[in-house]
C-alpha cells in the first residue's frame, strides 16, 4: 500500500473536487463510488467490473447508481428549503425534472421514484416525451410541465393529461399556442393551468450563453405577454394563468450571471400580477452547473457555486423584489436537470493496446539498434550516438541535430537509397532521441515551447473499446470536458502521457483535452500496460449523453448495470441490460436479417458447388455467421 502515492492520484485526476462526495479512491488504489454520499459506503468500480464479467457481459458497459439519484434529488430540495427557512420566505419550492436530460426508461423510474419523497415533477417539451410522461403516477401536487413548441394534438394530450389527474401546466411558447387552448376548452370540463414562457433581457454564461438573451429561440416578448393577458381575460381565463416561465441557459457557470436575471423575471413576475393576474408558479428554468474539472470557477465546465448558494440567492433575490413590489412570494420552481443526472452514471471499458509506448514490441531485437553497422550510413550511426550520449547539458543542441538527421534519411528513403529497415531503424532512434529530450527538458523551470510542442506529439495514444460518438458524443460535438481516469493501480504513479482513441473509423473518435483544476491539458497520465485488463471510467456521464448519442460506425449502446448498496455497506448487481445488438442495429437501419442471411447462405452454396468448400465446412461458416449477427459490436475482452 503506498498510501502518499494514492494521495498524489487523487491531486492528479482532481477527484476529490469533482466526485461531488460520490466518487474517491480507496487505500488499496481502485476508484469507488459512495452511492448515498456517505463515504463508509462505498462500491469498488474494478470490483463491480469483475462481478459483470462473471454474468458473461463485458465491456464498453455503463454502471448506474440510481441511489445518487435520489441524493441529488434530496440535495436540491433541501438546499432550497434551508433558503426559505433561513429567509422566512413565505412561498415553497418545487422541482420538475427535464424529460430531454435522459429519457431511459430506467433512469426516469428511478426520477419518479426517488421523487415521490419530494413531490418531484416531470416536464416535457415533445409529443414523445409527453406519451412517455403520461404513464407515470406523480403524487397528486407534483408538477407535469408541458414545454416546447405545440401543435392542436400536443394541445390535446394535456387535456387529456388534466382530466386524467394530473397536475399541468401548458407553458405558452407563442399567442397562437394559446388560442388552440382556448378552443379547446369548449369539448373538456376541465381546462389545464396555463404557463407564459417569457423572453428575458439577461443572458446566462458559459457555453449556452447565446441561447438566452434577446436572441433565444424561445420565450415571449414583453409584447406578446401582453397580447396572451388580453386574450385570456377575454377568454375568461384569468384564473388559469398559474405559471411564469423563464429560463436562461444550460450549464450556467457565473453565479452573478443568474441572479442578475433572477431580478428580471421577478419584476416581470410582480408586473403581470399588479395587472390583476394571479400566477401562483415562478418556473426559474433549469441551468444549475455541474463542476466538471471541480475547478470551482466561471470556467465553461466548471460552476462558481453550490447547489446551495444556488437556492440561497434564488430566494433572496426573489423574496426583496416581491417585497418591494407588494406582491405575494410565489412557489419557486425549478427545471434542472444536468446537476440531478450527471453524476450518476459512468462509463468503463478496456484499453485494447496503445500506440507510441515502447512496451508494445521489443524493437532492440527486432532491429538491432545497439549495433553500431559500418556499412550503415553516416545517419544512422549518428542517430545512435546522440541515443547513447544524450545529458541534461547537451540535451538541446542533440536534439536538433537528430532532427536533421532525421530529415537526411528520410530524403534517401524517398529517393531509393535506404531499405526498409534502415527506415525504421531511423524512426526507432528518433524515437528514443524525443523522449530523453523531453524528459531532460521536464527538468526546466521554463519548458521551451518547442518542447512542449514535441510533448503533444511524442504522447501514447491508449485505445479504448468504446465509440466517443456513442457513450460521449457532447466530448465530440461541443468538446465538453468529462473526468477521465483509471479504475485501479492508483499506488503506483502513472508514467506514460496518453490521449484516448477509441475504435471507430473516424479520426474525430480522440479525447485529446482533459481536465485540470488550474486550466486543461492536452495529455492523460496512464499506467503502462501489463498482463492484467486496463479499465478507463469516464465520469458524470448521466446527463443529456445517451439522448445524444449516435451509431456512428454502427456501434450501439452498450451494456448497463444498476448497482444498489445497503446501510451495512454491503452491494450487490440489482439489475443488468444488454447493449444492443449487431442484427437490432441493422434492422434499426432498415435491414432485413431474414434476407441478409439467406444471401449469406446463397453465397456459401455458390462456393460448394464451385469446390471451394465441403458441406461440412459450409455448415461451419454459415453457423458461426449466424452467431456473429447476434454478437456485441464492440471488440471482445479476449
Amino acid at each position: 500500500m503506498n498510501i502518499r502515492q494514492i494521495q498524489e492520484a487523487r491531486e492528479l485526476y482532481g477527484i476529490e473536487g469533482w466526485g461531488n462526495g460520490y466518487f474517491g479512491i480507496n487505500d488499496q488504489g481502485h476508484v469507488v463510488a459512495n452511492p448515498t454520499g456517505e463515504e463508509h459506503i462505498s462500491v469498488s468500480l474494478p470490483e463491480v467490473i469483475e462481478e459483470v464479467r462473471k454474468k458473461g457481459l463485458t465491456a464498453p458497459i455503463i454502471i448506474r447508481f440510481p441511489q445518487i439519484i435520489e441524493g441529488q434529488l434530496q440535495r436540491m430540495h433541501s438546499s432550497f428549503k434551508t433558503a426559505i427557512s433561513d429567509n422566512a420566505f413565505k412561498g415553497r419550492h418545487m422541482g420538475v425534472f427535464p424529460f430531454k436530460v435522459n429519457q431511459r426508461r430506467e433512469f426516469i423510474d428511478a426520477i419518479v421514484e426517488s421523487g415521490r419523497k419530494v413531490a418531484y415533477g416531470l416536464e416535457v417539451g415533445s409529443k414523445t416525451e409527453f406519451i412517455a410522461a403520461l404513464g407515470y403516477k406523480l403524487q397528486d401536487d407534483a408538477l407535469f410541465v408541458c414545454n416546447g413548441f405545440k401543435d392542436a394534438e400536443f394541445i390535446e394530450l394535456g387535456f387529456i393529461a388534466k382530466a386524467m389527474g394530473k397536475n399541468v401546466v401548458m407553458v405558452v411558447e407563442g399567442p397562437d399556442e394559446l388560442e388552440m387552448i382556448i378552443a379547446r376548452t369548449a369539448h373538456y370540463k376541465e381546462c389545464p393551468d396555463i404557463g407564459l414562457r417569457v423572453r428575458l433581457y439577461s443572458k446566462g454564461s458559459g457555453k449556452w450563453e447565446k441561447s438566452s438573451g434577446e436572441q433565444s429561440k424561445f420565450g415571449l416578448t414583453t409584447t406578446e405577454v401582453i397580447h396572451s393577458l388580453q386574450i385570456l381575460e377575454r377568454a375568461n381565463l384569468k384564473e388559469k394563468l398559474a405559471m411564469l416561465h423563464f429560463h436562461i441557459g444550460s450549464q450556467i457557470t457565473e453565479i452573478k450571471r443568474f441572479k442578475g436575471a433572477l431580478k428580471e423575471a421577478a419584476r416581470v413576475y410582480a408586473k403581470v400580477i399588479k395587472t390583476g393576474f394571479q400566477p401562483c408558479y415562478l418556473n426559474i428554468g433549469g441551468g444549475v452547473g455541474v463542476d466538471y474539472d471541480g475547478s470551482k470557477t466561471s470556467f465553461e465546465s466548471s460552476a462558481n457555486y453550490t447547489l446551495q448558494e444556488f437556492a440561497n440567492d434564488a430566494v433572496y433575490v426573489l423574496m426583496g423584489v416581491c417585497d418591494n413590489e407588494g406582491v405575494p412570494h410565489p412557489t419557486i420552481v425549478t427545471e434542472s436537470g444536468r446537476v440531478i443526472a450527471a453524476y450518476h452514471s459512468v462509463v468503463v471499458t478496456n484499453i485494447r493496446e496503445v500506440q507510441g509506448a515502447d512496451v508494445n514490441i521489443d524493437a532492440d531485437t527486432i532491429l538491432d539498434l545497439e549495433h553500431v553497422d559500418p556499412s550503415a550510413h553516416k545517419a544512422l550511426n549518428e542517430l545512435r550516438y546522440i541515443v547513447n550520449n544524450m545529458t541534461r547539458k547537451n540535451y538541446v543542441e542533440y536534439y536538433h541535430d537528430s532532427i536533421v538527421y532525421q530529415e537526411e534519411l528520410f530524403t534517401l528513403f524517398n529517393l531509393g537509397y535506404l531499405q526498409l529497415k534502415d527506415r525504421a531503424v531511423a524512426e526507432e532512434l528518433y524515437y528514443r532521441i524525443c523522449r530523453k529530450a523531453l524528459y531532460f527538458s521536464g527538468f526546466e523551470r521554463h519548458p521551451s515551447e518547442e518542447f512542449e510542442g514535441l510533448q503533444k506529439v511524442m504522447v501514447s495514444k491508449y485505445l479504448a473499446n468504446f465509440s466517443i460518438f456513442q457513450s460521449i458524443p457532447d466530448s465530440w460535438s461541443i468538446n465538453q470536458l468529462f473526468p477521465v481516469m483509471p479504475l485501479s493501480r492508483h499506488d503506483e504513479k502513472p508514467n506514460l502521457k496518453a490521449t484516448i482513441v477509441d475504435i471507430t473509423c473516424d479520426s474525430d473518435g480522440c479525447l485529446t483535452t482533459f481536465i485540470d483544476r488550474s486550466d486543461t491539458k492536452t495529455v492523460l497520465e496512464l499506467h503502462p500496460p501489463s498482463d492484467s485488463p486496463y479499465y478507463i471510467g469516464f465520469f458524470l456521464v448521466g446527463a443529456y449523453q445517451e439522448s445524444l448519442a449516435n451509431e456512428h460506425n454502427l456501434f450501439g449502446a452498450i451494456h448497463e448495470v444498476e448497482v444498489h448498496t445497503s446501510p451495512d455497506g454491503e452491494w450487490e448487481i440489482t439489475k443488468t441490460t444488454e447493449g444492443d445488438l449487431i442484427d437490432e442495429l441493422l434492422i434499426s437501419r432498415n435491414y432485413d436479417m431474414e434476407k441478409i442471411t439467406t444471401a449469406y447462405g446463397d453465397q456459401l452454396d455458390e462456393a460448394v458447388a464451385a469446390g471451394r468448400l465441403t458441406q461440412e465446412v459450409r455448415k461451419q461458416l454459415y453457423d458461426k455467421l449466424i452467431v456473429c449477427t447476434k454478437g456485441y459490436p464492440y471488440l471482445s475482452e479476449e
